[in-house]
């Protein structure tokens, strides 16, 4: 019991880490795309959707980490990592996987 206790802690914090990472990547990316107006051409509205996607997954999984160990909560958290890309989308991905095997077993 407490090994398991252990192992969801140990999700919710790859998902806090994974959330942290993927909404301080998207706002860097958006500053540098902001920045780098005068010298190449603006992205297009389909990299900006991404970016913006990326934000929005970034603060669910931020709001939702503290439900990490329910099972409905948890599978919508692996959807978000899925969506989310990237390494902060990854590290999502494995806490909820993580606390996905942990609830089941």
């Amino acid at each position: 019991m407490r090994d398991k206790k252990s192992l969801l802690k140990a999700a919710r914090v790859l998902v806090v880490i994974g959330a942290v990472l993927m909404i301080l990547l998207a706002m860097l990316s958006f500053l540098g795309r902001a920045l780098s107006l005068p010298f190449y051409p603006p992205a297009t509205m389909l990299a900006m959707a991404y970016l913006l996607l990326s934000l929005l997954a970034g603060f669910v999984a931020l709001a939702l980490s503290p439900k990490t160990g329910k099972f409905h909560w948890t599978l919508l958290l692996a959807a978000i990592g899925i969506v989310g890309g990237g390494l902060g989308g990854f590290l999502v991905l494995i806490g909820a996987v993580t606390a996905l095997v942990t609830r089941i077993t």
